[in-house]
């Protein structure tokens, strides 16, 4: 029986450990650093050109129309570089990398872009530890003697995708700040808009990943391994299909087997598609989290 107050204490719980326990600070650290790495792959070659537009600026060596034909080239430039980059990372229609780079901030886009293809890891280091390390050490018999089996499964689900929605949130906010005091090659407002619609379409990809985690975690008694076992369908199985499209065209469809074959739905440039993709990722999430409560419900503990 799933119980609401049980379901509250647990998940706040599951958050506060997540925050202070080793794995937590891992998975803090790293999806900071990779998060404002990648980041900094596209933001570098701006800050340089404004940098030496500012310095140009300060020595009156450039008028005001200068600046902004400098300004509209390395606008130019920024959108032919993100193009380039998009679809090569996306492999999707010219249509949909066009209004990524001409419709939205093509700077932005090129980072949502970069940050999706590591959301899976991300994701699976903060949630591959939901219930297998207290499996090993028989911790959970003492919680079920006070609640039933399937309020620890989904109240630690959902304090490790809380956790997971906090972490992300710290590492856009930053961007965020940087974003807006340094870089001027799109409009302010447009970038802060669209770099809050990709943070919403980035947790509703993490969110299957991290039932995954909870089904491979409720599963088996080792947390080295249910993080092996998760990284090894987040991203071996999109590996082995692109290694093998190169030889078989339509081997590229086993990809729709998990979610990964749907993440670019969620940038479609069509609201219907964008609404079809988030519909597949609750429906990959309920179907997973359905699978991993029967199995945690029926195991030894």
């Amino acid at each position: 029986m799933i119980r609401a107050p049980h379901l509250k204490l647990i998940a706040r719980h599951s958050v506060r450990h997540g925050v202070r326990g080793g794995a937590g600070l891992i998975s803090i650290l790293a999806t900071l650093a990779l998060g404002l790495i990648l980041a900094s792959i596209v933001i570098s070659p701006l800050e340089q050109v404004e940098r030496m537009r500012d310095q140009m600026e300060a020595r009156h060596q450039i008028s005001p129309e200068d600046s902004e034909q400098l300004t509209s080239r390395m606008t130019q430039e920024v959108t032919t570089l993100a193009k380039k980059t998009m679809s090569f990372a996306m492999g999707v229609a010219d249509e949909q990398i066009d209004y990524l780079t001409t419709d939205k901030p093509a700077m932005i886009s090129a980072i949502l872009v970069l940050l999706m293809l590591i959301t899976p890891l991300c994701a699976c280091l903060a949630a591959f530890n939901q219930t297998s390390g207290d499996i090993a050490t028989k911790g959970l018999r003492y919680l079920l003697i006070r609640t039933e089996r399937a309020n620890i499964f989904v109240g630690r689900f959902i304090g490790t995708f809380l956790f997971t929605a906090v972490v992300n949130a710290l590492l856009f906010l930053i961007l965020a700040i940087y974003i807006a005091i340094k870089i001027k090659v799109h409009p302010t407002g447009d970038m802060m808009l669209w770099l809050a619609g990709g943070y919403l379409r980035v947790m509703m990809f993490a969110l299957p990943y991290v039932a995954l985690c909870a089904l491979i975690s409720g599963s088996i008694d080792s947390s080295f391994g249910s993080l092996c076992m998760a990284l090894l369908v987040a991203y071996v199985i999109p590996l082995i299909v692109r290694i093998g499209q190169m030889n078989v065209e339509g081997f590229k469809y086993v990809n729709y087997v998990t979610p990964w074959g749907y993440k670019w739905w969620l940038f479609s440039e069509s609201p219907l598609w964008v609404l079809l993709g988030v519909i597949v990722m609750l429906v990959f999430t309920g179907g997973i989290m359905w699978l991993g409560n029967l199995r945690f419900t029926k195991r030894d503990l």
